[in-house]
């Protein structure tokens, strides 16, 4: 990656604190980007998100 290219040489625990957080960040978007499917099956879920998702979390 760019990022362990440039700054791991000198500050390789920084880098890697980096590259994690933007590894999490890119999968959390991802997944709330894509959302669920629509060939869930809606008979079990309605609306698409099951009735003990939380709230708190984007679907």
């Amino acid at each position: 990656m760019i990022l362990h290219s440039t700054l791991g040489r000198r500050h390789r625990r920084t880098a890697l604190t980096a590259e994690l957080i933007f590894t999490l960040w890119f999968t959390w978007f991802l997944v709330t980007w894509l959302g669920m499917p629509d060939s869930y099956p809606a008979p079990l879920c309605p609306g698409n998100i099951p009735p003990w998702w939380p709230s708190f979390i984007p679907a």
